[in-house]
């Protein structure tokens, strides 16, 4: 399976416009192309955002923003090593929010960001991983 390089082909798709597609072929190519490591990827993001999404809630809670921060900033690099932009960027703000304690957008507002960037990379992964077994 060779990566799919072609990311305009993808940018007018609601779904795949999700991910950074350099990074998912990035992704592919460390596994010559085949799906097994980015499906156990995958599932490793699946399986750790929710809980680290659960602990920002939290700590903005308690008002523990340099806590809250160091989360956010462990949600910024997997979706970074994800190809999850969206979540990413807000994961961000979020960080920033903690280390500086203010932030121009409601932190309840960002974590409602959050929540939705995150469930639309997991759409998007999956999507991704589908058409690449199609594609054979």
């Amino acid at each position: 399976m060779v990566p799919d390089h072609d990311a305009a082909s993808h940018s007018d798709d609601p779904i795949l416009s999700q991910l950074d597609l350099e990074v998912m072929d990035q992704l592919l190519s460390l596994d010559d192309g085949e799906l097994g490591l980015l499906e156990e990827m995958v599932g490793l993001y699946r399986e750790d955002t929710p809980d680290r999404i659960l602990a920002v809630e939290k700590t903005l809670g308690t008002g523990e923003m340099t806590e809250m921060a160091d989360v956010a900033h462990a949600i910024k690099g997997s979706a970074g090593t994800m190809g999850a932009p969206r979540v990413r960027a807000v994961a961000a703000q979020l960080e920033a929010a903690g280390r500086i304690g203010k932030t121009d957008v409601p932190t309840e507002v960002l974590l409602a960001q959050l929540k939705q960037a995150y469930t639309d990379s997991v759409v998007a992964l999956d999507a991704f991983v589908a058409r690449k077994k199609a594609n054979g």
